[in-house]
């Protein structure tokens, strides 16, 4: 398995089919903090959503 490293405010993304023959997407994230998200989700706009939640409560200065 490949090693991600990810700088501050870089996200990446890949494509896969999970068992089922599913389309799916491994989302991973890097805040300006330097704070993690990794995730699996059916889409990218889901994954990304997934994760503005997520940021809202590890970094304050994403907050509107």
């Amino acid at each position: 398995m490949e090693q991600l490293f990810l700088m501050p405010g870089e996200e990446r993304y890949e494509r896969f089919k999970d068992g089922n023959g599913v389309s799916k997407v491994h989302y991973s994230y890097c805040s300006m903090r330097g704070a993690f998200f990794d995730c699996e989700s059916r889409s990218l706009e889901e994954a990304q959503r997934l994760c503005e939640n997520w940021l809202v409560g590890q970094d304050r200065c994403y907050r509107n």
